[in-house]
């Protein structure tokens, strides 16, 4: 399998929103909100986008504190041997200079305690100018539109709302990553199988690499993998209740 980033229709729909956000909102408007279901790519969107604009990365916790927040951003920024008010002063003054955007995963840890993370953060990038980029799941996102954080969501310019793989991405996502050959009709049963959902995927390429190599062939047709499991939804599984009769007979 190889290893790379593959542009989406969800990483499509990121940057278009990202580059309108920094060339035409307000200053202090320049928050951006990545919501989506497990396996959309968020996570991975988010990375990319870091590593290109050497952005700040704040994998979100629970029980964050500004203190932790604050710490982390002064190692990443490389500003040591100060406290108090020196210390935010050089953070502030090192984030000017650099203009690196903030991304926060997993957001809805920095809404514990009357948000003063979020808060935090937020005034940072408000101060410089910067991207403040919001990651979480579709089932979270509603949590910053509150109107107790006001403050916030009038600073969030886009909602990007990340949606499970089409065709297209899989077709895309096998043939950037899969180091066999497939057909349309491998890639259908893939989304099938996966229902849209990257990692998912993963496991599928990875199974249609070992059967290619059991086979000795290069190309993979539909009927080569006629009755495979490709890949397993394993979320699936846990949603099937059990049924009065099989409890009964365990």
């Amino acid at each position: 399998m190889r290893f790379k980033y593959v542009k989406t229709s969800n990483h499509q729909l990121f940057m278009s929103l990202v580059n309108a956000v920094e060339t035409g909102a307000a200053k202090g408007a320049k928050g951006i909100v990545i919501a989506g279901d497990p396996g959309a790519g968020k996570s991975t969107t988010a990375d990319h986008y870091g590593a290109e604009r050497n952005a700040i990365y704040i994998e979100g916790m629970p029980g964050m504190t500004i203190s932790y927040v604050r710490d982390l951003l002064a190692y990443e920024l490389a500003v040591t041997g100060l406290k108090g008010f020196a210390l935010q002063k050089a953070i502030i003054e090192a984030m000017s200079r650099n203009r690196q955007p903030i991304i926060l995963d997993e957001a809805q840890h920095g809404l514990e305690k009357k948000a003063a993370v979020l808060e935090y953060l937020r005034r940072i990038a408000d101060q410089v100018g910067v991207v403040f980029i919001l990651v979480c799941h579709s089932s979270e996102k509603h949590r910053f539109a509150e109107h107790k954080l006001a403050h916030i969501a009038t600073r969030i310019s886009a909602v990007v709302d990340f949606k499970p793989a089409n065709l297209l991405d899989t077709q895309l996502y096998l043939r950037e990553l899969c180091e066999v050959l497939v057909d349309e009709g491998i890639a259908r049963q893939v989304l099938e199988q996966s229902r849209g959902r990257y990692r998912l995927m993963t496991s599928a390429i990875n199974t249609l690499e070992a059967l290619a190599a059991k086979l000795n062939k290069s190309e993979l047709a539909e009927s080569d993998v006629r009755g495979y499991l490709l890949c397993e939804d394993a979320m699936r599984s846990l949603r099937v209740r059990t049924s009065p009769d099989q409890l009964a007979r365990k």
